[in-house]
């Protein structure tokens, strides 16, 4: 049981740790389409399903009543409890300790300072790659390796060059202490005490990013002609990183594994890259160490299969039970694809070309197959009956040993001895008899018949299963079916994209605040989440989506933020074809990549804003010429023009020329008054500076 007192971070790795997908399941019949699932909605009565579950963003969206959220938010609605307490049931389920609640913004403050370090170093590892001559040899193996300059600028491939000190003296890091560095694991101090040395030294540089696509770690692959007995290195564990966790190039493979329903995990970051290049972009790696639980639960948020590409080198039999266990004890299912003997995948992939290597994945065995087949080799059960007995004792105890690895679903177990069963030719009956089975005990993992496949982990003493009670949560039962919506004018619509791709990829809010403020967003919806979102930049860093969903507080805002992300999304569909070309006949107001939309959407912002500024700069022109005119018609003393001071009669030449004074005096201070307008206009704004 993992303790922890931090109320933010705990919430970040509680919804880390659930499958919304299988927290749904166990109320909801989902059915798949398309890249989410659907079901009737749990919050109102419906006869036409409403309700959507996103498994790769993890949140939820009912398109009648409006209910919108993460983990956290559906647990809450559907059992009607408080945030701490959903919160501290799907810890509970997740395996995850609770030791107390309190809200703590120190950790929040080093994470972000973790991810700033990592990003600074990024950039040196890339500026060291380009040097003329001191990148040249490690440019010249990459090519040799068969990875090109696209796949190098995708992946943020990078050198870190020979000697004890580049980074530590590198400009780019010079606002980080070697204290801070050392916390991002990419400096060490000596052990004399007498100060601190670079981790990563003459290796080629694999950035390791998490979902959103943050620099979270390195790992260094050593360079050729080096004395240095370790082929790879990964950064220490830190506060952003855990090895048992990470998955090296699911950030860029996270679609591809959501539209094939299947992750193929290989060794080597070279692997991925080389993969990904030839078009197989649902290929990760887990760093070089077995799989865990941790990685499955990764994984199969976004898939159904996870294939296991072994090399004749690591196809052991350690590796092997391993997966084995994993797939008695884990809702997803695992295969396992040898490559010939000697041949690393890239290599494969380079010689045979992507579609021998999706033929290879297409076919691969699941785990109980392929271990059986290994020791159908080993024994040479076809002739020998003794041999064939020896297998069939292994193969057993391989089984008991796995499924001793942790609770396994009692209608799972059942469906791997029939499997089994035909494997061996040994009767079900006597595979229970052989494991004692007299009675299954209640699923653990599992949820009723005919919801999604899988249970949910952990769910001993967690989260109740079972139907979702009739009683209204906080949202009436019968929701009416929501009319048509006005179509967004341009104002709204440019918001709507700009806030939409910003939730989508936060990195990109840096550049954009620079040209965007919260004043712009004239609808008031957008104004207020931009307001918040802002703010949660400045203090919390970059937001994963679901999380962020959490931390609106108004219901309205968690329908704004949904409709804009799904905006963007549709609009890329519509603008472009599966090849990833321009659709004929999409319309100009759909541009094909977010790139062109959020230029297009921050310029109209900005000729908005000037058009604003213009108006309030000719207003306050007109309102204030309008309070001098009648001040220039009179005399002094406030005498009107044409009266005498001293006598009662008339002087028409003073009075003339008095108005023509007084004309040329009133142009001279608009002429005035419009140039300091337009100098204010000019002068930068201190507090935005």
């Amino acid at each position: 049981m993992i303790t922890h007192g931090d109320n933010g971070d705990l919430k970040s790795r509680v919804l880390a740790a659930t499958d919304l997908v299988e927290l749904v399941g166990r109320s909801v019949k989902l059915k798949r389409v398309g890249k989410d699932y659907k079901g009737l909605c749990p919050f109102h009565q419906e006869k036409t399903a409403s309700f959507k579950v996103d498994p790769a963003k993890q949140f939820f969206h009912c398109f009648g009543c409006k209910a919108t959220g993460n983990a956290i938010d559906f647990v809450m609605k559907r059992d009607r409890i408080e945030f701490r307490d959903a919160l501290r049931l799907l810890a509970e389920a997740a395996g995850i300790e609770v030791a107390k609640f309190g809200i703590s913004r120190q950790k929040t403050g080093e994470k972000q300072l973790l991810l700033d370090a990592n990003s600074a170093a990024c950039s040196y590892f890339e500026k060291s790659l380009a040097h003329p001559q001191l990148g040249a040899a490690a440019r010249a193996y990459l090519a040799q390796r068969g990875i090109n300059d696209d796949s190098v600028r995708r992946f943020q491939i990078g050198l870190a060059p020979e000697g004890w000190d580049g980074l530590l003296k590198s400009p780019l890091v010079k606002k980080f202490t070697p204290q801070q560095l050392a916390m991002a694991g990419l400096v060490k101090a000596r052990e004399n005490g007498s100060g601190f040395y670079d981790t990563f030294r003459n290796r080629l540089m694999f950035p390791i990013r998490d979902e959103t696509g943050r620099v979270i770690a390195f790992g260094g692959r050593v360079m050729p002609g080096s004395q240095d007995p370790a082929k790879y290195l990964n950064s220490p564990e830190t506060l952003l990183f855990s090895k048992s966790r990470s998955v090296f190039g699911l950030d860029l493979g996270r679609q591809k594994i959501v539209e094939t329903r299947t992750a193929v995990v290989v060794e080597g970051y070279t692997d991925v890259v080389v993969s990904h290049q030839f078009g197989a972009g649902n290929v990760v790696s887990v760093l070089g160490t077995a799989l865990t639980e941790q990685h499955v639960g990764v994984l199969r948020r976004f898939a159904d299969r996870i294939v296991l590409l072994f090399d004749a080198d690591t196809a052991g039999d350690a590796a092997v039970n391993k997966a084995v266990g994993l797939f008695l004890t884990q809702p997803v299912e695992i295969a396992i694809a040898s490559m010939p003997d000697g041949t690393d995948p890239d290599e494969f992939l380079l010689a045979n070309g992507a579609e021998q290597f999706a033929q290879l994945l297409v076919s691969a065995p699941d785990a109980l197959s392929f271990k059986w087949k290994q020791l159908d080799r080993r024994y040479g059960t076809n002739t020998d009956l003794t041999a064939r007995q020896k297998a069939v004792e292994e193969y057993l105890t391989t089984l008991a040993d796995a499924r001793g690895s942790g609770p396994v679903d009692s209608i799972r177990w059942g469906q791997a001895l029939a499997r089994v069963s035909r494997l061996t030719e040994i009767p079900v009956e006597e595979l229970n008899r052989r494991f004692r089975v007299a009675k299954t005990p209640p699923p653990v993992r599992g949820r009723p018949a005919g919801n999604v496949s899988g249970g949910w982990r952990g769910a001993t003493g967690g989260v109740p299963s079972g139907p979702i009670p009739s009683q209204a949560p906080d949202t009436d039962q019968t929701a009416e079916a929501p009319g048509p919506k006005r179509p967004l004018d341009a104002d709204s619509r440019a918001q709507q994209w700009i806030l939409g791709i910003l939730l989508l990829e936060p990195h990109r809010w840096m550049r954009v605040q620079r040209q965007v403020r919260v004043e712009d967003f004239t609808d008031p919806r957008h104004r207020r989440l931009a307001e918040v979102y802002w703010n949660y930049q400045r203090d919390e860093g970059e937001p994963v989506f679901n999380e962020f969903l959490g931390h609106l507080a108004e219901s309205a805002l968690v329908e704004a933020a949904v409709e804009a992300v799904d905006e963007v999304e549709k609009l890329t569909e519509r603008a472009t074809t599966t090849e990833g070309r321009r659709r004929p006949g999409a319309s100009d107001d759909a541009p094909a990549d977010r790139d062109h939309t959020l230029a297009e959407a921050v310029a109209h912002l900005e000729r908005t804003r000037a058009d604003r500024e213009g108006q309030k700069l000719l207003a306050e022109l007109r309102r204030t010429s309008g309070q001098r005119r009648p001040n220039a018609a009179r005399g002094p003393e406030g005498v009107r023009d044409g009266e005498q001071s001293h006598g009662g009669g008339v002087d028409s030449d003073g009075d003339a020329g008095r108005d023509g004074v007084a004309d040329q005096n009133a142009v001279a201070d608009e002429v005035d008054l419009l140039k300091k307008l337009q100098e204010k206009a000019r002068r930068p704004d201190l507090r935005r500076v």
